[in-house]
Formats: C-alpha cells, sequence, structure tokens
C-alpha cells in the first residue's frame, strides 16, 4: 500500500485534522496525526482494522499498482470528450443595450446574424444532432441576444427543438441576458421548453443602476428583479448571478428582501450566484466576504432559493462548457470560438462555420486546444489537481509553463479551498 497524491490534511482551529482526499472527493476528521496513522497503515498492511479500512475507503492509502494519475485522466476524458452530449453557443449580435464598465467585450452596434450565417448553424445543427448523440444544448451569448429574439434565436430554437424530437436527444436551451427586453410572451414561450437564463445584478438598486441602465440612463434593476420572479413562474430556470464588489456586497441583503416581495410561486427555478468582480480581487476583505455571503446563503435558503460560490464545482463532473470536444461559440459573422470569457475578434477564432455546417479550423488550433488542459508538471503532482486541473484549457493555452501554479495558488489558498468545499457541503444547514 501507498499514501495517496492527492491527501490533503488541514489542522482545524477546534482541535484534530481535516483530511480531504481530492481524488475521491472524500473527508474524514482525524482526532489524531493522520500522517503518523497512515504510515503505520502503510507498513503494518492490517486490511481487517477499521481505521485502515476507512482510509482507504476515502482514498488516503491505495494499492502500490493503482497509478492515479492516469485515473484522473480517464475521468478528465470521460467529461471533456463525451459522445454523448454537445452544446453550441450563437452570438445573434455583438450589439448591446447596455454598456457595463467591466465588460470585457467590444460591442458592435448594429451587428447581426445574417440569413446565410443563419442557414449555416442550422446545417450544422442537423450534422450535430444525430447518433451517438443523447443531449444538445443551445445557448445563446452576445452582446445581448434578446435584441434578436426574433429573427434568430426563435428560429434556432425551433430548429434545434424539432431535430431532437426527431431523433430522440433531450433539447435544453438558454440565454446569458440583462434580460431588460423580457416580455410575458417571451417567457410564457421559453417557459414551453427546458430553458435557463443567467441574469446579472450589481448589487442593490442604487449601486446596479449606476453599472446597468439602458440608453437614457434609465435604470435597470426593478424591471430585473420583477423579469426573475415572472421567468421562474413561467418555469424557466434562473442563475442570479450577483457581481459583488466590497463597496456594494452588504446590499446584497436589500436584493434578498425585494425577492421576498415579489410574488415568486417557483422559487427552487432560481439560484443565486455569487461572483467577484475580478478587477476588484486585489482589495482584500476575504474573511468580511466570506461571512456575509454565508449568511445571504442562510436567507436565501429561508425563502427557497439556492445559491453557490465560486471554486466549489469538480470539474471533472462539470468542467466548464469551453473544455468540452462537442462545443463551439458561433459568433454572428460565422466565426467559431471555444471560449467565450474572452472577446471575439478575429484572431482569438477556432475556425469558422462553412455553409454546410462544417467546422473549419484554424490551422494547429484543434491541436493545440486538446493538449492545453491538464499538461503542466506542477499540476500532476499537485495535491488539489483533481479540483482545478490548473484550470481550463484557455488558460493552459495562454499560461507560459513556467514551474508556478497558473491559477497563482499558493498552499494557503489551497487549504482555504478545500475549508470553504466542507463548509459549503456539512456546514451550512
Amino acid at each position: 500500500m501507498k499514501q495517496s497524491l492527492y491527501n490533503n490534511f488541514i489542522p482545524l482551529k477546534t482541535g484534530g485534522v481535516l483530511g480531504y482526499n481530492s481524488l475521491k472527493r472524500r473527508f474524514a476528521i482525524f482526532t489524531n496525526d493522520p500522517k503518523t496513522l497512515l504510515k503505520e497503515s502503510e507498513a503494518s498492511n492490517n486490511s481487517s482494522s477499521q481505521e485502515y479500512i476507512r482510509l482507504k475507503e476515502g482514498g488516503f492509502i491505495i494499492d502500490d499498482t493503482f497509478d492515479e494519475y492516469q485515473q484522473l485522466l480517464v475521468e478528465i476524458n470521460a467529461t471533456d470528450f463525451n459522445t454523448e452530449a454537445a452544446e453550441l453557443h450563437v452570438n445573434p449580435t455583438l450589439d448591446c443595450n447596455f454598456r457595463c464598465w467591466y465588460c470585457y467585450e467590444e460591442h458592435m452596434a448594429g451587428s447581426k446574424m445574417s440569413e446565410e450565417v443563419l442557414e449555416a448553424v442550422k446545417n450544422y445543427l442537423n450534422k450535430t444532432i444525430t447518433q451517438p448523440l443523447r443531449h444538445f444544448r443551445l445557448s445563446f451569448f452576445g452582446g445581448e441576444p434578446l435584441l434578436k429574439f426574433d429573427s434568430v434565436c426563435k428560429p434556432l430554437i425551433e430548429e434545434a427543438a424539432g431535430l431532437c424530437a426527431e431523433r430522440g436527444v433531450s433539447f435544453h436551451t438558454s440565454f446569458t441576458t440583462n434580460s431588460y427586453l423580457l416580455t410575458q410572451d417571451m417567457a410564457d414561450y421559453l417557459g414551453r421548453f427546458a430553458c435557463g437564463m443567467q441574469i446579472t445584478l450589481d448589487g442593490h438598486r442604487e449601486f446596479h443602476n449606476k453599472v446597468r441602465f439602458a440608453p437614457g440612463g434609465i435604470g435597470s434593476y426593478d424591471r430585473i428583479i420583477s423579469n426573475v420572479a415572472m421567468l421562474a413562474n413561467s418555469g424557466v430556470n434562473i442563475v442570479l448571478r450577483i457581481n459583488y464588489t466590497l463597496g456594494n456586497l452588504e446590499s446584497v441583503s436589500e436584493i434578498i428582501s425585494d425577492l421576498k416581495t415579489q410574488k415568486i410561486l417557483e422559487p427552487h427555478n432560481i439560484m443565486v450566484d455569487f461572483q467577484r468582480v475580478w478587477q476588484d480581487r486585489h482589495k482584500g476583505g476575504d474573511e468580511k466576504i466570506k461571512l456575509l455571503i454565508k449568511e445571504y446563503g442562510r436567507q436565501l435558503k429561508e425563502i427557497g432559493i439556492s445559491y453557490s460560490l465560486p471554486d466549489l464545482h469538480n470539474p471533472r463532473v462539470s468542467s466548464c462548457y469551453g473544455d468540452k470536444k462537442n462545443y463551439i461559440c458561433v459568433n454572428y459573422n460565422g466565426d467559431f470560438y471555444k471560449c467565450t470569457a474572452r472577446d471575439f475578434k478575429p484572431e482569438r477564432r477556432a475556425g469558422h462555420l462553412a455553409p454546410d455546417g462544417t467546422l473549419v479550423w484554424e490551422p494547429g488550433r484543434r491541436e493545440a486546444w486538446e493538449k492545453a488542459k491538464f499538461s503542466r508538471e506542477v499540476c500532476r503532482s499537485c495535491r488539489i489537481a483533481p479540483i482545478c486541473l490548473g484550470g481550463c484549457r484557455q488558460r493552459g493555452l495562454e499560461s507560459p509553463d513556467d514551474g508556478r501554479c497558473p491559477l497563482g495558488y499558493d498552499e494557503a489558498r489551497k487549504d482555504e479551498l478545500i475549508l470553504q468545499r466542507f463548509e459549503h457541503q456539512y456546514l451550512n444547514d
């Protein structure tokens, strides 16, 4: 027997040690020094003792012949190269009715998917929605996709839904939208499908309306809160993303109060996702943020709304859509990309969509993308590698292989991520 590469041991302030095996995703509380216990279990190889059995079940000790790294690769590839699921993002336009200060995109006024590109996308759908596919998701991004709801979104939804029904494939559609243009008719239409929407708030009304406003300076907060309730009651699942900073985080309690006043008949259709604005991350305040979000999570749970935090998902189960082989984002002009977290400049494109729906890759791009994930030696031996895998493929393409953690994690940050997972999983009831 040998000890796992992916063991983590964190002394607790209350005494004892929290153990976590990141490959097995199993926690354990040790009252005595776990490293001594592991050495004794290794040496004795007493497979009948309760301690030995628990250590082995938790993945803390493993057979000498077990190759954890290869097992991790198998799990990564099973997720990212799954042939039973596919997702297509479409940018109907790069124009937007808002101008948020932190947006990374260069908006293009008047941009719109042409009929020729629309037909090429339909041809791509026809090629893609076929056996052995079992699950297909059509997502709309931008720009603001609701600007082209009738001319682009609805025709593609109906095309994809029809093909899926005809060929025995489950269908889901989703939007990343500011929701300002949403109407009851749109909500009722989308409620006919398995539909989800990601909608963003930038703090309570005072903060949000300084960032997200319609032409003429009209604030959007109240309409968005109302639209969230309307969508939930129409059967649409909403991820209500709250972009927070140290300056606006305390106002989230007022957002929760406003949600309480809405007539939300189906609160389980809403999940709040807390995301710190990246330009604010260097300002610290981590302990304050942790305590506030924990309290907000408790308040949300009281009204039947769930919440999530960054860094808690397991990428082998739910890695970024951009890491999947069967994923592309088609821009309004027919260029396609493998990531939506960057701007859509021509030099970033992975290729373009031919009129018959065939993907025409830029030379070398597909090969570089396939090799980009989990390719660094520093990641392979890292104790939390099964949690983060060194980041996504896009980060792998962009980050230098210089022996440092591509995500910038030090040992203290690794411990913090594990404690955060433990608290979210076991201590939030």
